[in-house]
């Protein structure tokens, strides 16, 4: 895997991958890389998900998320392609004016631009999970309550549908110290986080307070040290991404 070549990346810092399991079945590896640029204070996260679909052929995805040092999203590249179709999302943020500007061209050459808002703390999401946690070192965070973030997704897998909507999400810690976690054979300390989407009001008025409380959907991660970078994701239908390695290369450690 190859950042485009182009010589611009900076010095690279870490590696990995990572195997997708539903149940004990394999669905998909990712593998990744993250640059420093000193001069320019930018990390860029580069990664390759791979993926069967039920015709036999293979989805390829790949990701540039490139963040500042605040941890900010400066600029996202994605790259889908599958068969004899390849489309393309791209996010630029505007820091002066703080907007973002997306576009996103289709297998025919066709291209959709528009303009988000945003203030100026913000997440764009991707399918790469080596970057999906970096927003935790945005802002300052409760170590002991919630903390909320608001985040960008986009419904354009093939064809542009519509504009990125954002959403919030509600993120704990589980506990105030690192756990030991087993993945395969190694023993890893990791910090445990839960994950859920907030549901800003009801507007069917109150809930019944005979009904049973609803089981709250949510998302176990356990993130490295290393610029919550994910060791393991979880959810409660028995899907988990879990990391085959990573390796940490920074000289300067």
């Amino acid at each position: 895997m190859s950042y485009f070549g182009n010589g611009k990346e900076g010095e690279k810092i870490f590696r990995g991958a990572y195997t997708y399991m539903r149940n004990t079945n394999i669905y998909s590896e990712e593998s990744f890389e993250v640059f420093r640029d000193k001069k320019e204070m930018t990390y860029t996260f580069v990664s390759e998900l791979i993926s069967r679909v039920s015709t036999g052929e293979l989805l390829n995805i790949n990701t540039i998320y490139k963040i500042n040092k605040d941890y900010t999203p400066l600029y996202v590249d994605i790259n889908r392609s599958l068969g004899n179709s390849a489309v393309n999302e791209k996010y630029e943020f505007d820091m002066r004016r703080t907007r973002i500007n997306y576009t996103f061209t289709n297998n025919d050459g066709e291209r959709h631009n528009c303009e988000l808002t945003t203030n100026p703390k913000f997440f764009i999401t991707t399918s790469a999970s080596c970057s999906s946690m970096l927003y935790l070192r945005s802002k300052k965070f409760d170590n002991t309550g919630k903390n909320y973030y608001t985040i960008f997704t986009s419904n354009n897998h093939w064809q542009f549908n519509e504009e990125p909507s954002v959403k919030n999400i509600v993120i704990q810690r589980i506990s105030q110290t690192s756990e030991s976690l087993k993945v395969g054979k190694s023993n890893l300390d990791a910090i445990q986080y839960k994950l859920t989407e907030q549901i800003l009001g009801n507007e069917d008025g109150p809930a019944d307070p005979h009904a049973p409380p609803a089981q709250e959907n949510d998302i176990r991660i356990w993130c490295s040290q290393h610029m919550t970078i994910p060791y393991l994701i979880k959810d409660r239908d028995g899907t988990k991404i879990e990391v085959k390695y990573l390796n940490n290369l920074d000289k300067d450690q």
